[in-house]
């Protein structure tokens, strides 16, 4: 019981140090003094440990001041002899190097805070730790791990009777199988913490719980599994209100709000994602997750949850036609601005919420631009169908004319009748002498005859008049089509000319651009155990890969330029020259000073710091192997570095932003180096994202990162060919009959 409340003291004071360190933000000068005037104690330990947290969440992408913090708080904890002191300063340096990515470090740190707490008997402690360290496990995927840890956490919690850190642990490793797209796993432990929350009558669990197993029911697609989830997202919106839990409240309506966007609900689902909107913003400025809580950071993310209703709510505005494409583009990148350059998991989930809306509108399909080839098709359909009427109106004329002759032909026949009526009449009347009979009635007969042969002549002259204006119409009509029909084909003509000279000209660069490429011996002579996989989306590509040796030092690169097709290659050969000046020519062998500097010579060759309207740059992972070969130096921009070490992944990522592109201060972000002990069977891949966003599979989804690293985790055990053969079968039967969206890099290497 001393050990707990102990532990919910140091609670208690580190929350009320948040608080304090809000206000006192905006005068940094003051928080400097008040430092210095406070004693070296533990009381100051926490503070230092509690402000380079904040630091942290101030700015995600500087490391120097936190770490700088950190280590302040353990020089100082060692000085006053206080191992708890010491204990809580290694676990923030931990959950800083996690923020960072640098995750063995990070792993290293929460080892030693684990055993200062069992050398001290800190049962309660422990607890705290292992469900930092299983997050941190969770963040590196190495999810074996941190289900060991997260269990040994929720044991210790179950034998103690801290009821609600036991369900925080089970809560955890629900998280944990929804990322491994296992959602019946998750769902048992979403119901056994709910159950616990219920009967301790924790409220924040309660609604968690709630939360994730509604979440176990989106996957399905049945109307059945779609009521469950309804019914438990609307459970915690109704416990969330009851209780005050606006941030639970919110996430809870972008849940629902998707649902009904699945099932077309517009209206619906556009309410929801308002009301998100407008519950999560309150929580930029604020906490949103106590501090026992710390651990769930990763899966109820506000950044992640808040981008997503953003997203949604601006992308609904657009298509329900009450804000312009312009306002659309320009709500976005001011959302973007506030998250303070939001890293890629969270851009991910933006697009996903665009490619969902985009696909419920049918509205993927229509900013797809004609290529000339389709385009010379569409012309040449439409000259056909140009002649086809052309004929149509000839055939039409040559009715006409049959018609004319039809009605001659009936007319005369009429007169010949009538005229044999008349010899007949005249025989009879002749025969009888009926000369006044015969008189009157050949009056009366010529009458008749007289009256229909003016009828006929009338009648053909009204069908010539009518054959007339017809031919003269169809002659009009004639000129016009075949004037059309010229035109078209000389068009045609022109435009294939075109085609051929612009073909021409890109197999011409593709030959140029292939020519500066490592041949296949420069590879296997620097790296012989590697593979690449390289598919131009277009004949040439702005993804292209570097390898070469400088001071007995191995250099290996894979490099995303911005665009693909012609702009891409005409950014890939300068990214080329550029590099080879770096490294060949000035001798520059660390991966973070390699970068700085070709960021710098982008900027310069295309003016970046003067032409606001130049934002090409390039992405890229580059490593650096020690003449040794025991270690290895990587460094990136955007794109990361993949280990796989005995089948599970460790991912490092390269800095959030381009090398070269956007001037402004705030994404002029330093790059970090990070440095690998290479162990036997590692392999290493690094790649562009060209892999990882492709559309298709049975749902037209993105292929994703995660599914990427997947393949790598199965794959590394083989041969380099076997693995170069299954990524690329892997892509095709994905991609099937879809238009591959981007180029495509991927290269994987062994060093022993």
């Amino acid at each position: 019981m001393g050990n707990t409340l102990h532990f919910r003291t140091n609670t208690s004071i580190l929350i009320l140090l948040f608080f304090i360190i809000n206000s006192v933000y905006a005068h940094q000068q003051q928080s400097d003094e008040q430092l210095n005037l406070m004693n070296d104690d533990t009381e100051k330990v926490t503070f230092l440990t509690s402000t380079a947290l904040m630091e942290q969440k101030k700015n995600p992408h500087h490391q120097s001041k936190p770490l700088m913090l950190a280590n302040k708080a353990i020089k100082l904890a060692r000085k006053i002899n206080d191992e708890n002191a010491l204990l809580q300063a290694y676990n923030t340096k931990a959950i800083l190097f996690r923020e960072f990515s640098t995750f063995d470090q990070a792993i290293d740190y929460h080892k030693k805070a684990i055993i200062i707490a069992e050398k001290n008997l800190e049962e309660a402690r422990k607890i705290e730790l292992y469900l930092d360290l299983g997050a941190t496990y969770r963040a590196s995927h190495n999810f074996v791990e941190a289900k060991d840890i997260f269990t040994k956490a929720q044991e210790l919690s179950h034998t103690l009777k801290m009821w609600e850190y036991e369900g925080i642990s089970l809560i955890n490793i629900g998280f944990m199988y929804l990322d491994l797209d296992e959602p019946k796993s998750a769902q048992h432990f979403f119901m056994e913490a709910e159950k616990l929350s219920s009967e301790h009558q924790l409220t924040d669990l309660y609604i968690i719980a709630t939360i994730g197993i509604g979440k176990t029911y989106i996957p399905s697609n049945t109307n059945s599994e779609r009521k469950k989830a309804k019914k438990y997202f609307s459970a915690a919106i109704k416990s969330s209100q009851k209780r005050k839990k606006q941030f639970f409240e919110g996430i809870s309506n972008i849940d629902l709000g998707r649902i009904y966007l699945k099932e077309n609900k517009m209206t619906y689902a556009y309410n929801y994602f308002v009301k998100a909107v407008k519950q999560l913003k309150p929580y930029k400025e604020k906490e949103y997750l106590s501090g026992e809580y710390r651990s769930l950071d990763d899966p109820l993310n506000f950044n992640r949850y808040y981008a997503e209703a953003i997203s949604y709510q601006n992308s609904l505005k657009y298509y329900r036609g009450e804000i312009s494409l312009s306002q659309y583009n320009q709500a976005v990148k001011e959302e973007l601005e506030l998250f303070g350059n939001p890293d890629q998991e969270e851009l991910e989930h933006l697009r996903n919420a665009l490619s969902e809306l985009k696909q419920h509108y049918s509205f993927l399909d229509s900013i797809n631009q004609l290529d000339e080839e389709e385009a010379a098709r569409l012309l040449k359909d439409y000259l056909d169908r140009q002649k086809e009427k052309l004929k149509n109106l000839e055939d039409d004329k040559s009715y006409l004319r049959h018609l004319l002759i039809e009605t001659e032909k009936i007319a005369t026949e009429k007169i010949v009748m009538l005229e044999q009526k008349n010899q007949l009449q005249e025989a009879l009347i002749s025969k009888q002498n009926w000369i006044g009979i015969s008189l009157v009635l050949l009056v009366i007969f010529i009458g008749t005859i007289g009256g229909y042969q003016y009828k006929i002549v009338n009648d053909k002259k009204k069908v010539n008049r009518a054959l007339s204006q017809q031919n003269e119409k169809i002659s009009e009509q004639n000129v016009e089509i075949k004037t059309t029909a010229d035109q078209l084909q000389n068009a045609l003509s022109t435009l294939q000319i075109q085609n051929k000279k612009t073909n021409e000209s890109i197999l011409a660069g593709w030959r140029i651009q292939n020519a500066m490429l490592p041949a296949n011996q420069q590879l296997d002579d620097i790296i012989p155990k590697h593979f690449v996989l390289y598919k131009p989306r277009d004949i040439v590509s702005g993804d292209f890969y570097w390898v070469g040796k400088e001071k007995e030092h191995t250099i290996i690169a894979a490099i995303d330029c911005t665009g693909h097709g012609i702009p891409g290659a005409f950014m890939s050969m300068l990214g080329n020259a550029l590099l080879n000046q770096v490294i060949n020519v000035e001798g520059a062998i660390s991966p973070d000073k390699i970068l700085t500097k070709l960021d710098q010579y982008i900027a310069e060759t295309l003016h970046q710091g003067l032409n606001n309207d130049s934002r090409e740059g390039m992405d890229i992972a580059l490593c650096v192997i020690s003449p040794d070969q025991q270690s290895l130096q990587y460094a990136g921009a955007k794109n990361p570095l993949v280990l796989v070490r005995d089948r599970q992944p460790m991912i490092y990522k390269g800095v959030n932003r381009h090398v070269g592109g956007n001037r402004s201060s705030k994404k002029m972000i330093g790059f970090n180096k990070h440095e690998i002990t290479i162990e036997p069977g590692d392999m290493f891949y690094i790649y562009s994202d060209g892999y990882q966003d492709q559309f298709g599979g049975p749902d037209n989804k993105k292929f994703m990162r995660k599914h990427l690293i997947a393949e790598f985790c199965e794959i590394a055990h083989l041969s380099l060919n076997e693995q170069n053969t299954h990524l690329d079968d892997t892509f095709e039967h994905w991609k099937k009959d879809k238009k591959q969206i981007d180029d495509v890099l991927v290269m994987g290497f062994k060093i022993s």
